[in-house]
């Protein structure tokens, strides 16, 4: 068997351009936007629940 090392691709922020990294920024805030709201119905759950 040979070993055959794999080169990992590693985000380099550094080759970002100025506008993909307002994208980047944007697609973030809609993720903890959907996170918060994932957050809320389960402690809405869990409180109905116990209820």
């Amino acid at each position: 068997m040979s070993k055959i090392k794999v080169k990992k691709n590693i985000f380099d922020p550094k080759k970002v351009p100025l506008l993909g990294s307002l994208g980047l920024l944007a697609l973030g805030d809609v993720g903890f936007i959907a996170w918060r709201k994932v957050k809320s119905d389960h402690k809405q759950k869990n409180l109905n629940e116990k209820k």
